[in-house]
Protein backbone atom coordinates (compact mmCIF):
# COMPACT_ATOMS: atom_id res chain seq x y z
CA UNK A 1 0.00 0.00 0.00
CA UNK A 2 1.37 3.34 -0.84
CA UNK A 3 0.88 6.36 1.84
CA UNK A 4 1.85 9.70 0.80
CA UNK A 5 3.20 10.67 3.46
CA UNK A 6 5.68 7.98 4.53
CA UNK A 7 7.16 9.35 0.82
CA UNK A 8 10.12 11.76 0.85
CA UNK A 9 8.72 15.03 -1.46
CA UNK A 10 9.92 14.74 -5.11
CA UNK A 11 12.29 17.27 -5.82
CA UNK A 12 12.16 19.44 -9.34
CA UNK A 13 9.66 16.80 -10.65
CA UNK A 14 5.66 17.77 -11.25
CA UNK A 15 3.77 15.65 -8.67
CA UNK A 16 -0.09 14.29 -9.79
CA UNK A 17 -1.64 13.31 -6.31
CA UNK A 18 -5.13 12.92 -7.79
CA UNK A 19 -5.29 10.47 -11.02
CA UNK A 20 -7.35 11.06 -13.59
CA UNK A 21 -8.48 14.32 -15.49
CA UNK A 22 -8.00 16.67 -12.50
CA UNK A 23 -5.09 15.59 -12.06
CA UNK A 24 -3.83 15.97 -15.16
CA UNK A 25 -5.28 19.18 -15.59
CA UNK A 26 -3.54 20.48 -12.60
CA UNK A 27 -0.42 18.72 -14.29
CA UNK A 28 -0.51 20.77 -17.25
CA UNK A 29 -0.95 24.34 -15.20
CA UNK A 30 2.43 23.71 -13.57
CA UNK A 31 3.77 22.49 -16.65
CA UNK A 32 3.21 26.01 -18.25
CA UNK A 33 4.40 27.45 -15.05
CA UNK A 34 7.23 25.75 -15.47
CA UNK A 35 7.91 26.44 -19.25
CA UNK A 36 7.66 30.15 -18.24
CA UNK A 37 9.38 30.32 -14.98
CA UNK A 38 11.82 27.43 -14.54
CA UNK A 39 13.87 28.95 -11.57
CA UNK A 40 10.41 28.08 -9.33
CA UNK A 41 10.56 27.44 -5.94
CA UNK A 42 7.52 26.13 -5.67
CA UNK A 43 3.69 25.66 -7.58
CA UNK A 44 0.66 23.68 -6.23
CA UNK A 45 -2.73 23.38 -7.68
CA UNK A 46 -5.14 22.50 -4.58
CA UNK A 47 -8.90 21.60 -4.62
CA UNK A 48 -10.96 24.56 -2.53
CA UNK A 49 -13.55 22.27 -1.49
CA UNK A 50 -11.30 19.81 0.76
CA UNK A 51 -7.54 21.35 0.03
CA UNK A 52 -6.41 18.18 -1.43
CA UNK A 53 -3.26 19.08 -4.05
CA UNK A 54 -4.29 17.74 -7.27
CA UNK A 55 -0.38 17.97 -8.52
CA UNK A 56 2.53 20.17 -6.80
CA UNK A 57 6.52 21.35 -7.81
CA UNK A 58 9.17 21.83 -5.20
CA UNK A 59 13.01 22.99 -6.30
CA UNK A 60 13.74 21.57 -2.78
CA UNK A 61 12.70 19.74 0.36
CA UNK A 62 12.53 22.68 2.35
CA UNK A 63 9.16 23.98 0.55
CA UNK A 64 6.49 21.58 0.95
CA UNK A 65 3.10 22.19 -0.50
CA UNK A 66 1.33 20.17 2.08
CA UNK A 67 2.43 22.57 4.92
CA UNK A 68 0.97 25.69 2.79
CA UNK A 69 -1.91 24.53 0.84
CA UNK A 70 -4.53 23.78 3.90
CA UNK A 71 -3.47 27.40 5.23
CA UNK A 72 -3.71 29.33 2.06
CA UNK A 73 -7.48 27.24 1.60
CA UNK A 74 -8.99 28.48 4.19
CA UNK A 75 -7.21 31.90 3.72
CA UNK A 76 -9.37 32.23 0.55
CA UNK A 77 -12.48 30.62 2.06
CA UNK A 78 -12.34 33.41 4.62
CA UNK A 79 -12.05 36.28 1.95
CA UNK A 80 -14.25 34.54 -0.07
CA UNK A 81 -16.67 34.39 2.80
CA UNK A 82 -16.10 38.61 3.53
CA UNK A 83 -16.83 39.43 -0.13
CA UNK A 84 -19.86 37.59 -0.15
CA UNK A 85 -21.09 39.17 3.39
CA UNK A 86 -20.38 42.94 2.03
CA UNK A 87 -17.53 43.22 4.73
CA UNK A 88 -15.02 44.49 1.73
CA UNK A 89 -16.48 46.24 -1.46
CA UNK A 90 -15.39 44.86 -4.75
CA UNK A 91 -15.90 42.26 -6.82
CA UNK A 92 -14.49 38.75 -7.05
CA UNK A 93 -11.35 37.65 -5.65
CA UNK A 94 -8.52 38.15 -8.88
CA UNK A 95 -5.70 37.09 -6.73
CA UNK A 96 -3.76 37.36 -3.65
CA UNK A 97 0.07 38.60 -4.00
CA UNK A 98 2.42 38.55 -0.43
CA UNK A 99 6.36 40.10 -0.71
CA UNK A 100 8.69 38.75 1.56
CA UNK A 101 11.96 39.80 1.79
CA UNK A 102 13.65 38.06 -1.02
CA UNK A 103 10.30 35.58 -2.39
CA UNK A 104 7.17 36.64 -3.91
CA UNK A 105 4.34 34.03 -3.23
CA UNK A 106 1.13 34.45 -6.06
CA UNK A 107 -2.67 32.53 -5.38
CA UNK A 108 -4.62 33.08 -7.55
CA UNK A 109 -8.12 31.04 -8.16
CA UNK A 110 -8.50 28.49 -10.80
CA UNK A 111 -11.46 26.87 -12.51
CA UNK A 112 -14.48 28.94 -11.48
CA UNK A 113 -12.95 29.14 -8.16
CA UNK A 114 -12.71 25.40 -7.24
CA UNK A 115 -9.32 25.34 -7.06
CA UNK A 116 -6.51 27.58 -6.99
CA UNK A 117 -3.13 27.60 -7.74
CA UNK A 118 0.23 28.73 -5.62
CA UNK A 119 3.69 29.39 -6.70
CA UNK A 120 6.24 31.19 -4.94
CA UNK A 121 9.69 32.28 -6.91
CA UNK A 122 12.64 34.45 -5.86
CA UNK A 123 12.43 38.42 -6.31
CA UNK A 124 15.61 38.39 -7.95
CA UNK A 125 14.00 35.99 -10.54
CA UNK A 126 10.62 37.29 -11.59
CA UNK A 127 9.09 40.97 -10.63
CA UNK A 128 5.34 40.80 -9.55
CA UNK A 129 3.40 41.88 -12.94
CA UNK A 130 5.69 39.03 -14.95
CA UNK A 131 4.37 36.80 -12.36
CA UNK A 132 0.91 37.92 -12.17
CA UNK A 133 0.82 37.47 -16.32
CA UNK A 134 1.87 33.76 -16.12
CA UNK A 135 0.14 32.88 -13.55
CA UNK A 136 -2.93 34.35 -15.23
CA UNK A 137 -2.17 32.57 -18.69
CA UNK A 138 -1.46 29.57 -16.95
CA UNK A 139 -4.54 28.93 -15.00
CA UNK A 140 -7.09 30.15 -17.67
Amino acid sequence: MNFPFFNRLQIKKIVVAKPGDAGHRAEAMLAKLLQELPELLLAYVVENQNGTILASYTASSSYNPNQLSLRNTKLLRTINEALATGAWLGGPLLDISVLLDDQLHHVRPAVDGQWHCFVAVRLADANLGILKEVVRRATS
